[in-house]
């Protein structure tokens, strides 16, 4: 509704200006190329909706987020689709009110469309091609590798221990440390992580301190790896941030690389920043050394080490959080893993206990848990059943409303269907992911209760790709109750994600399945 309006009010002015005499009529005319050259470009465009979890968009972008990435998740994200209508209008109009002027404006306005898909290419690029055209890392490390994927499983493979939910985390953790590093001026306390050319790259695009870093998604984008070269991961970030006090919305894509010899940190470690030979704290640390041990730590043969760092999108201005945008991706075909049927043997071979049917209930109780606390902004009441990254994306997105004076609330929210989709296990975590079907009203409103979009009276279906973890050793059905799964006192959870009663920290999954994904059905790739 926004992204209309304004290029309806573009068209006003043109008209305006070509009906006002000669001077009016250049200007115009330059109005003119300038419209048809943006209206071209927001074809491209994305345009937000709201819904908890996964409905988002954090930079205007479809439902984009997503991340899609246990952990780190806004929801998967979806690009492109913007509305063709602003421009087929103008262009008519310009045809027949000024046809000696619509060919040379219809000329100028495709080459900035073709410029601006030429600068897409060139990020889609970067990550098919960066490989052999970014910096090499310090050691002598050969660069070729297997044909890049989005999946990470390449990386399992070469490494047993390897967990994608705690490499995530770790990315989620390395990428705030670094942002408020950068502001203040003290990357090298995390230069076991980063190339010279990736500090550099950070430092270049440093105006002042840092604070409030929220990671609203993160998406791995490739992924590759051999015995002979090691691993490597592109990641792309969408971020807020606070720096000198402005804030910034920020689109980053990070290219990072581990040696064959590295080995994956555990779960209690995916958060220190230290030597990753040593142990020595970030302050041994000094140009990629360590003063402690006196070893060269950022060439990725101890730990992953951020090769390269480009920035795609910095804007001064937050999230559009009001558009009406139509469901997609419903209707596709439910992707299931093909070697479902044997993980889930797997599964159930190592905890005899797990049910499905009781995984289903806990599902929606999490589902109507999370529904509830959106929609009356209580965190507390969705805290027990997120992860922590996924939980703080939430938190982030009913302040960014707050913020702007809008209420974006859901009704009548019901599961109408789940389909187990795939099973995975690793070192350390478990790992469900259900197909869930859903309905229910989904509308914003103003500080003052007046509806801006969705609506009050339609029910809007949609299906999402959860994922649940719980820790590798776990055992027993999972529970459909509000009660803390480590003391069965009633369920009390603080901010951080421990039970005021016990005080375990419960929503890591290490006594019942929490809720760490979420991705759209048109961006799910298993």
């Amino acid at each position: 509704m926004v992204a209309a309006g304004s290029r309806l009010e573009r068209r006003r002015v043109v008209r305006r200006g070509l009906a006002g005499g000669p001077r009016a009529r250049r200007l115009g005319l330059l109005l003119g190329v300038a419209v048809v050259g943006v209206a071209a470009l927001l074809l491209e465009l994305d345009v937000a909706e709201a819904r908890p979890g996964g409905g988002h968009t954090y930079s205007g972008g479809s439902r984009s987020s997503s991340s899609g990435s246990y952990g780190a998740s806004g929801g998967g994200g979806s690009y492109g689709g913007g509305d063709g209508g602003a421009l087929g209008v103008l262009l008519g109009w310009l045809y027949l009110e000024h046809p000696l002027l619509s060919v040379p404006l219809t000329l100028v306005g495709l080459a900035g469309l073709l410029w601006h898909r030429r600068l897409a290419k060139l990020e889609r690029d970067w990550m098919t091609h960066g490989v052999e055209s970014a910096p090499a890392v310090p050691r002598d490390a050969p660069l070729e590798l297997p044909k890049l994927t989005s999946s990470l499983a390449a990386v399992r493979a070469l490494d047993e221990h390897f967990s994608q939910i705690v490499f995530e985390d770790f990315l989620h953790a390395l990428y705030v440390e670094v942002q408020l590093a950068r502001g203040a001026g003290a990357l090298d306390r995390l230069s076991a992580h980063l190339t010279p050319a990736a500090a550099q790259a950070l430092r270049q695009s440093t105006v002042g301190p840092v604070q409030d870093v929220i990671v609203g998604a993160m998406k791995v984008a490739q992924a590759g790896a051999s015995r002979e070269g090691g691993a490597r991961v592109g990641v792309e970030f969408r971020s807020n941030y606070t720096e000198a006090g402005r804030g910034y919305y920020v689109v980053e894509l990070w290219l990072l690389t581990r040696q064959p010899s590295a080995t994956s940190r555990p779960p209690d470690r995916a958060r220190v920043f230290g030597c990753p030979s040593c142990g020595a704290p970030q302050e041994a640390l000094f140009g990629g050394g360590c003063r402690f041990c006196g070893r060269l730590v950022n060439d990725g043969s101890f730990d992953w080490v951020v090769l390269y760092v480009t920035t795609l999108r910095r804007e001064a201005t937050p999230p559009p959080l009001v558009s009406d945008v139509q469901e997609r991706g419903t209707e596709l075909p439910t992707q299931r893993d093909p070697g479902l049927e044997d993980a889930l043997r797997a599964l159930s071979a190592k905890d005899p206990a797990f049910e499905l049917g009781q995984l289903q209930a806990r599902i929606g109780l999490i589902f109507h848990q999370f529904q509830r606390a959106w929609s009356t902004r209580e965190l507390r009441a969705m805290r027990p059943f997120l992860s922590d990254a996924l939980f703080m994306t939430q938190e982030y997105w009913i302040r960014a409303y707050q913020a702007a004076g809008l209420w974006n609330l859901t009704e009548g929210a019901q599961v109408t269907g789940l389909d187990l989709v795939k099973v995975d296990s690793d070192a350390y975590f478990d790992a469900v992911t259900v197909r869930l079907y859903a309905t229910g009203l989904d509308y914003t409103l103003s500080r003052e209760g007046r509806l801006v979009s969705g609506s009050r009276s339609v029910p809007r279906p949609y299906s999402e790709y959860w994922t649940l973890i719980r820790g590798a050793s776990g055992r027993g059905p999972a529970r459909a109750e509000l009660r803390c799964p480590r003391c069965g006192a009633p369920l009390a959870v603080n901010m951080a994600g421990h039970c005021d009663h016990c005080r375990a920290k419960i929503t890591r999954g290490d006594f019942d399945w929490v809720l760490s994904r979420i991705e759209q059905d048109e961006e799910y790739r298993g």
